[in-house]
Order: structure tokens, then C-alpha cells, then sequence
């Protein structure tokens, strides 16, 4: 963390102060609250008064017709355009990094209008995956091999309105870094703990992509990963993170 707040300081000097956008979703389900509104204002509170970066917050409804028209204009009415928008979500009880959106709605349960949806391309007609636009390798490896070994590396955003901003975001401002991160459930167990690990670990992780100027798709199928495995094998971090990243025609229940 020392080394990545020596490099902030240097880049702040060399190319000025750094805008980050965190969206969160209100409550569903009758939950009475949504953990990723939770971790995001704790991020904007560690993160708020550092001297090269400036957090947004996005609070999105988690309505299929409205959570992605709220983020692109919560990011519009911005008047810097920002290093990168971070979308987060809750799901399962691990932090759980996302490759790739899918052209797919698929509700287990309506939304918070009551709309359900069963096997609906969110655009008809466009690619059935798109990988997300941030250096999820280089703040994967910003991490300590404890923390790592937490995360999961997921080719499976779900399909609900999660999947459905971050497919969105993807298709529609394809050359803008735009990633997608789930933390853990409002119901799992010791979830106080497990945000304790969960905020540092995303802090490190923010704080390293406003360091890197990769910007580059991610891969979304085997051979793709295959090429990026043989070119980072002379690097132990991340020859593991595609290692552990899986293409969507490796293995994945995605299954309707």
C-alpha cells in the first residue's frame, strides 16, 4: 500500500488528479439494506481527501429500465471525464471480479418495479459477450497472494440487473474503462468481517487502476487467454490471473 501511495503521489504530480465513479444498487428483495451501497460509501470514505483522486458515488435503482441510464448519467454530468467507472454489485459471500458481460436477461425474480425477465437479449442482435474495458490483471496483482486466494476470477455476471449495466456499458461506450465487481450478500454470514477484508482489498485495487494505462477488452474465449498466458508466463502474478480466468467456451453453468 506504501508503494502504491509513493506512485499516486508521483502521477499526481505528472498528470493531475484522478476522477473514479463507484455505483452501487439500493436494496432488493425486502433486504433491508444492499451491501454494495455499504462498501461503496466505505470506499469514498477511506478514499475522500487523497490527493490525486476524487470519488463519485452512482446510486442505481435495481430496475432493469432505469440502473443503466442512471450510471451513464450520474458519469455525464461529471465535468472531468473519469479514469474509470467501477459498477458493484452483491452476490455470494466472496469478492468476485467480472470479465465479461452477457446479451442475456434472465430473472430468477422481478426487479424492484416487479418486471421478471426470461431469456431477453438486452440488445438484439449484438454480441452474445463483451469483455469489460479495466486492468483487472494489474489490480488483481495489487493484491497480496493472501488476498488473492480470496477473490474469485468469474466469466459469470449473472443475469440479472448487474449483468444487464454492466453488458450495457460495455456495448454502448466500448472505448471507456468500465469494470463490474461483486461483494459479498447482505445475508452472508460475519458480513462485517468479511467487508473488513473486502474494502482494503478494493481500495488497493482502485488505487491500481488509476496507475495503469492499460485499456484493452478483456478476453472473453480460450484462445484469447491462451495467448495471454504464454506472454505472461515470466511473470508469476499474472501468469495466475489467466490461469485462473476462464473463457466463456472453457467452463462456466451458463445454461437457459
Amino acid at each position: 500500500m506504501k508503494r502504491l501511495f509513493f506512485l499516486m503521489l508521483c502521477s499526481a504530480s505528472a498528470w493531475g488528479q484522478s476522477h473514479v465513479v463507484i455505483s452501487y444498487f439500493d436494496p432488493f428483495g425486502g433486504a433491508a439494506f444492499n451491501n454494495s451501497e455499504r462498501v461503496a460509501r466505505a470506499l469514498e470514505s477511506k478514499l475522500r481527501g487523497h490527493p490525486s483522486l476524487t470519488v463519485h458515488l452512482c446510486a442505481l435503482e435495481t430496475v432493469f429500465e432505469r440502473s443503466f441510464g442512471q450510471l451513464e448519467a450520474c458519469v455525464r454530468s461529471l465535468p472531468t471525464p473519469p479514469t474509470v467507472v467501477l459498477g458493484l454489485g452483491e452476490t455470494g459471500c466472496n469478492l468476485k471480479v467480472e470479465l465479461l458481460g452477457r446479451n442475456l436477461d434472465h430473472s430468477f425474480g422481478p426487479d424492484n418495479s416487479g418486471v421478471m425477465r426470461k431469456t431477453s437479449p438486452i440488445n438484439p442482435g449484438g454480441p452474445q459477450e463483451l469483455g469489460l474495458r479495466y486492468p483487472l490483471a494489474q489490480m488483481y496483482c495489487a493484491l497480496s497472494p493472501e488476498e488473492r486466494r480470496a477473490v474469485v476470477v468469474s466469466n459469470d455476471a449473472g443475469s440479472f440487473v448487474c449483468n444487464n449495466v454492466a453488458y450495457q456499458y460495455a456495448w454502448r461506450y466500448p472505448e471507456e474503462r468500465f469494470g463490474f465487481i461483486h461483494v459479498p450478500s447482505n445475508d452472508c454470514r460475519n458480513l462485517e468481517r468479511k467487508n473488513r477484508d473486502v474494502i482494503p482489498a478494493l481500495e488497493k485495487m482502485i488505487l491500481a487502476a488509476t496507475l495503469t494505462d492499460a485499456s484493452a477488452r478483456l478476453p472473453v474465449r480460450k484462445v484469447e487467454l491462451d495467448v495471454l498466458r504464454e506472454r505472461h508466463r515470466g511473470d508469476s502474478c499474472l501468469k495466475e490471473f489467466y490461469k485462473r480466468a476462464r473463457g466463456i467456451d472453457e467452463q462456466g453453468p451458463w445454461r437457459f
